[in-house]
């Protein structure tokens, strides 16, 4: 009888030891991006589509242009992703940006992405992608502005384009 007890033992001690071998070592995975106790209330506060007008200005071009749009979206992992679009000159889409609350509404910082302009004149490349980069945008309760600067949209030798969006009414020559 005291074999069999102590062959028991033995047998509810390996079980025992088998368990905590085989038990889940691994930590927590990490929190799903998409889930909403990551993304920061500015994020969130400035998602929404802006409607206004554009300042287009390289070397040679300053020109005003109305009707254009600005999207701020947030992406999965929680940042912001804007998207400008002009009918005539195309689409810029930025990624990484990251908004902060100010005094008078949000301040919007970072972000990266390309500019895919329209080329009307060489049928054969309808498009070209240019790297574009966010240098500045607020947004209040009564205005957005963005402004980004096209990398190397000119020749050598002629520099950047810079637009700038503005919510509200397109201003005019007249007086």
């Amino acid at each position: 009888m005291k074999l069999k007890n102590i062959f028991m033992l033995l047998a509810l001690t390996l079980g025992a030891f088998t368990f905590v071998a085989c038990g889940d070592d691994d930590p927590d995975p990490d929190p799903d991006p998409q889930d909403q106790g990551t993304i920061s209330e500015a994020n969130k506060a400035v998602v929404g589509v802006y409607e206004g007008w554009t300042n287009l200005t390289t070397t040679y071009l300053n020109r005003n242009y109305a009707n254009d749009t600005f999207t701020l979206a947030l992406s999965d992992g929680g940042s912001l992703v804007a998207t400008f679009t002009d009918a005539i000159w195309g689409t810029a889409t930025i990624t990484g940006i990251q908004a902060s609350k100010t005094d008078t509404g949000y301040k919007l910082e970072h972000g990266e992405g390309s500019f895919v302009m329209n080329n009307p004149r060489d049928p054969e490349n309808p498009t070209q992608t240019f790297a574009c980069k966010l240098e500045s945008a607020t947004i209040s309760a009564d205005k957005a502005q963005l402004t980004a600067v096209i990398s190397a949209y000119m020749e050598v030798g002629h520099g950047n384009m810079t637009f700038t969006f503005q919510t509200g009414e397109m201003p005019t020559d007249e007086k």
